[in-house]
């Protein structure tokens, strides 16, 4: 009787947070990110600090993860990542390869109008500076056109305050990009998910006409 009680409380308690995650919103906020292609490999990003947020309803934070730079270095310098965590990079690499295999569907345009990613804010300040000051102009002219085509389908409630953009062209005959960024991105969990089971379907359909394509020709001989 009380394993069956544990059980019914388990499952009551997977059940609330399944139902918690579906009335929530994921929360991204990208603060002080400073990315400079002069410095050297390890030092590109300078700074960076992600908050991830789970909101229920778009107004309670019932989750919140912080992640900057120091807490990355100290991750990979600890023994515990470096004696279990590098074991599964080949694990990493199988991921890599599944997203590399099946990045046109999971970049696809009406997949990413799907998720109805929300923009809340946006503070970016970019440099640029390509081999030619014609192509680094026109590249500032297309940066520019493709930030207020994003804006103008993602932006909550537009802004000065909220909303600022600055892309600066300098004209040296070497690539240059120096990024200052900060921004908030907000979706539906349920919107995610959604995508997630969408992909999955597919895989599968595409993987059982495979296998029964495999069957038809296994009598072939015959």
């Amino acid at each position: 009787m009380i394993v069956f009680f544990i059980v019914l409380i388990i499952l009551f308690l997977i059940s609330l947070v399944f139902l918690m995650l579906c009335l929530s919103n994921l929360e991204i906020e990208i603060n002080k990110l400073y990315f400079d292609s002069n410095n050297k490999k390890h030092k590109k990003l300078k700074k960076y600090l992600f908050y991830i947020r789970l909101k229920l309803f778009d107004k309670i934070p019932w989750l919140k993860v912080k992640i900057d730079r120091e807490k990355i270095i100290k991750i990979k310098n600890s023994k515990l990542f470096k004696s279990k965590m590098l074991q599964k990079l080949n694990k990493v690499n199988n991921i890599k390869e599944i997203i590399l295999k099946n990045k046109k569907e999971i970049f696809n345009i009406n997949n990413l109008k799907e998720l109805n990613i929300k923009l809340k804010q946006l503070d970016l300040d970019m440099k640029i500076s390509v081999l030619d000051n014609i192509i680094t102009s026109f590249s500032v002219a297309l940066i520019a056109s493709l930030i207020s085509i994003i804006m103008a389908k993602t932006a909550t409630k537009y802004c000065t305050n909220k909303y600022r953009y600055i892309i600066t062209p300098i004209y040296e005959y070497k690539p240059i990009l120096k990024v200052k960024l900060n921004c908030i991105i907000d979706l539906k969990i349920v919107h995610i998910m959604n995508i997630i089971y969408i992909l999955v379907k597919k895989r599968s359909v595409e993987y059982d006409e495979r296998t029964s394509n495999r069957r038809a020709y296994v009598c072939s001989h015959d």
